[in-house]
């Protein structure tokens, strides 16, 4: 519990430098300005209001693929999708794209995963090991004996 507590306050000692800094910035106050309009402008639409509200118990499932409207469309992705990703795969484009991301994983990416930051993040947020339960180990000889002796 004391490697818990003393990672907690580590974090807390980091937030608190990160908050003094970040506190006299006019980007950083300007960001924030904009996040919370954006926020605000979101949770305040019909469309965020529909996908978080309670579901309905007494809601009527419908299998799409089932339907006039939506079943074609998704017959025909179906047949489709498999071979649109064999073309993309024999593709310039395809193999043009897979080498820039190639070159994106190890010249950006990989150098990033060496710093202190990334060290620090991945402690962060790697959720902690579950414990380890000990199993119990029932003799199962004596109630086995105890059975057959009362059958006799």
């Amino acid at each position: 519990m004391s490697e818990e507590s003393g990672s907690l306050s580590l974090i807390g000692a980091v937030g608190k430098k990160i908050s003094a800094i970040s506190d006299g910035s006019q980007v950083i106050s300007a960001g924030r300005a904009i996040g919370a309009r954006v926020s605000a402008f979101v949770r305040e639409s019909y469309c965020y209001r529909w996908l978080t509200k309670e579901p309905d118990p007494e809601v009527i499932v419908i299998d799409l693929r089932e339907t006039y409207a939506v079943g074609p469309f998704i017959a025909l992705l179906d047949t489709l999708i498999p071979h649109v990703g064999d073309a993309w795969n024999q593709s310039r484009l395809g193999s043009v794209v897979g080498r820039v991301f190639e070159w994106l994983r190890e010249e950006v990416f990989d150098p990033l995963a060496e710093t202190r930051g990334y060290k620090l993040a991945v402690s962060v947020l790697t959720p902690p090991e579950p414990p380890e339960r000990e199993r119990t180990v029932v003799d199962d000889s004596e109630s086995t004996e105890d059975e057959s002796s009362s059958l006799l």
